[in-house]
């Protein structure tokens, strides 16, 4: 699907053109992830080089074997805010990375096993054990020659928006998993479940994913599955024990979301929850933290965010056209909101 499903753009894969690929595809490749080859390095000085964008800046060390053998191949997608990757070398090798970029990793081996150091721990890894390393922070991914990766890259602002939603708040600190994530409990089903579904989708051409349908609740699926199956400093928060927002903001949110692309009003929420307007306020900033107007502004954002990004060449898809369809009537403010909010100008988006 053009303009949606590609290689993992923020990748320069022109620096691989005309270097000797190697003769065999990856061990455990899956069929969905074979056509989108990012990278093939013969050397581990290239594979450094390469893997820069997917893991920071790091050292690629062939530890055990012969150094003449060693292949380094990543084949990868980026849907939309989620990455699936598959990272294989054909030699025992050790990653060291001083620091990785600002996106959470889960780190499983597809074969053999490996070992991650992360924020001071070392997490053994195989196929039912993973790593899930904090962002920003220095990892060493140390391979046996049998191992071969999978590699799930979730934006960190992706991530961290979704767990506002599912909290009905605002995220006030940064996500913190657990290093080692157990895939063989009942719960991590979800997570192999998601994996399995997003390559599914990806592999038929016929599918929804291809036809620009179901993106966003595909990937909210994948992150809710990593929030919910993964324990972190918000396991508690998410909770469905936990009481997260009162009647008042339980009835308003339902009412907002369920009107969210005609032109209500602060007075509107207020009298469907049967209450002031001066009440509505209080009750949001005591369980949300920010105002009715804010919270309808960011979930408008999310839905223009989504149908920018879904949008394929051709489709004749305008910003001026997203905006005003969700109530963004002035450009400019339009704009200046949208790149606080997502790091990027709408513009962009769409075109990416």
């Amino acid at each position: 699907m053009p303009g949606t499903l590609t290689r993992l753009r923020t990748l320069n894969t022109s620096r691989t053109e005309g270097r000797p690929r190697p003769r065999l595809k990856p061990r455990g490749l899956p069929p969905a992830l074979e056509p989108h080859g990012v990278y093939a390095a013969t050397n581990p000085a290239d594979a450094s080089l390469f893997g820069h964008d997917l893991l920071g800046a790091h050292r690629v060390r062939v530890t055990d074997g012969d150094p003449q053998s060693f292949t380094a191949t990543f084949h990868a997608v980026l849907i939309r805010d989620v990455t699936l990757g598959y990272l294989d070398y054909t030699t025992a090798v050790q990653l060291e990375v001083r620091a990785l970029p600002e996106h959470h990793l889960v780190i499983v081996p597809a074969t053999g096993t490996s070992t991650v150091r992360t924020g001071g721990v070392e997490v053994p890894t195989s196929p039912v054990m993973a790593a899930v390393p904090r962002p920003g922070e220095p990892m060493t991914l140390t391979c046996n020659a049998d191992a071969a990766h999978l590699v799930v890259r979730i934006s960190r602002g992706a991530l961290e928006a979704h767990l506002g939603r599912l909290l009905g708040r605002t995220v006030d600190r940064p996500i913190e998993f657990e290093p080692s994530f157990d895939l063989s409990t009942g719960a991590a089903s979800r997570w192999n479940f998601a994996v399995q579904m997003l390559h599914a989708e990806l592999f038929e051409p016929d599918s929804l994913l291809h036809q620009a349908a179901g993106v966003g609740p595909l990937e909210e699926f994948l992150m809710s599955a990593l929030l919910y199956c993964q324990r972190s400093n918000y396991a508690a928060s998410l909770d469905p024990s936990t009481p997260r927002t009162g009647r008042i903001v339980t009835e308003a949110v339902d009412f907002i979301e369920r009107h969210l692309a005609e032109p209500i009003t602060v007075e509107d929420i207020a009298t469907n929850a049967d209450v002031s307007v001066r009440t509505l306020q209080n009750q949001f900033a005591r369980d949300l933290d920010q105002s009715p107007t804010s919270f309808l502004r960011d979930r408008r954002l999310d839905r223009a965010r989504s149908e920018l990004a879904d949008a394929s060449p051709g489709s004749g898809t305008s910003v001026t056209d997203v905006a005003t369809r969700w109530g963004f009537n002035h450009l400019g403010r339009f704009a200046m909101v949208y790149k606080s909010r997502f790091g990027e100008s709408p513009s962009q988006t769409l075109k990416s």
